[in-house]
């Protein structure tokens, strides 16, 4: 399929203009608040996006590759990016504020002002970021075919957030602080907030989405069980976010005991959907073995990426290499296929058979 294909398809899917729209207007709410700042602030602004902007691709360059045997899609990690970048800000700022809001006249100024960060944000920004990774679901339908995906895309969508949040902290630093030295505000705000990403937004953008990536892609599994289990990972998400602001752990210290509790979660759901998507993507190519599509070498080969790219090094340039990438590309193909759509796999099973033939007529 040509890109030209793959672009025309995803701007029929209404989710791809529902994404757009939210990212526009997230990306115009932005601009509008942040421009005063920029304007007067210019030196500390660009201080801080020349620190955030290489973390931004540092990250997104990370978690894509967070699959254990191929990344994922650029198109598909620089939509969610964008999604948590300007989207999910844009519309946490208006909701977090109407939240706020209902929270004083129920409770009073002071207990909002104490517990309101606590309280709306886990529920406002979670349910925003598991929104992009839900939209990608609809936009791509094959993007999110398990617990993995949804960790992926889920963490993008909390970095990008994770992002735009810093950048606005740098401009409420510099006013906390007075208004002088921007340069040297800017840099305690990022060394603090840039120190403290490891357990971050991402985190808990990412336990959410293998919920729903469970529900999504775990099809063989019964309706109510994978409900439950993504209702349970978005619930552990808004804990986690919760935890991260509760008032009564305010305070440096204290962020050495919450940090480090996120971060533990968060690797520990993604051991356990990586080892689930080994053990099926190993059977899935074992049983390929058995019926003669696959060698027995290309099922171990497969699920190492380090191993593939010295094995393509290996091959002559030219025809010979590209056979090969197509040959690889077509089993991971078939074996992500056997795991999802067990009837369709028939068609990529003709397609690595005639591939294997035509690389091995160059090497002859």
């Amino acid at each position: 399929m040509t890109h030209t294909t793959k672009v025309s398809r995803l701007t029929r899917r209404s989710a791809f203009w529902l994404w757009a729209v939210f990212c526009l207007l997230g990306a115009l709410m932005g601009i509008l608040t942040l421009t005063p700042y920029v304007l007067v602030f210019f030196g500390g602004a660009l201080v801080g996006a020349l620190v955030l902007i290489p973390v931004l691709l540092a990250g997104l360059w990370y978690f894509r590759r967070l699959h254990p045997v191929r990344p994922h899609p650029w198109s598909h990690a620089l939509l969610i990016t964008a999604w948590g970048l300007f989207a999910v800000p844009g519309v946490a700022l208006i909701a977090n504020e109407a939240f706020g809001g209902i929270l004083t006249q129920m409770a009073g100024l002071s207990f909002a002002d104490r517990w309101g960060a606590a309280i709306s944000a886990p529920i406002v920004e979670e349910t925003l970021k598991l929104a992009g990774v839900a939209l990608l679901a609809l936009m791509v339908p094959q993007a999110v075919r398990g617990p993995l995906d949804g960790f992926a895309y889920g963490a993008l969508a909390g970095f990008g957030f994770e992002i735009a949040e810093n950048y606005l902290y740098v401009f409420n630093t510099i006013v906390a602080h007075g208004a002088v030295h921007s340069t040297v505000s800017v840099l305690d705000s990022l060394i603090g907030r840039v120190g403290t990403i490891w357990w971050g937004h991402w985190a808990m953008g990412a336990v959410a989405g293998a919920g729903l990536g469970y529900l999504v892609g775990a099809t063989g599994r019964p309706l109510a069980r994978r409900l439950l289990v993504a209702v349970g990972a978005f619930v552990l998400a808004m804990a986690m976010h919760a935890w991260w602001d509760f008032p009564l752990l305010a305070g440096g210290t204290w962020v050495w005991a919450r940090g480090p509790a996120i971060l533990v979660i968060a690797v520990v759901v993604y051991r356990v959907a990586r080892r689930r998507y080994l053990d099926r993507f190993r059977d899935a190519a074992a049983a390929e073995a058995d019926r003669g599509v696959l060698t027995a070498a290309e099922t171990e080969i497969l699920t190492d990426r380090r191993r593939r790219r010295r094995e393509r090094r290996r091959t002559p340039g030219g025809t010979p290499r590209r056979l090969l990438t197509d040959l690889r590309s077509a089993e991971l193909d078939l074996i992500d296929t056997d795991l999802n759509d067990p009837g369709a796999s028939a068609d990529l099973r003709t397609d690595v058979g005639d591939l294997r033939s035509r690389l091995e007529a160059t090497r002859r």
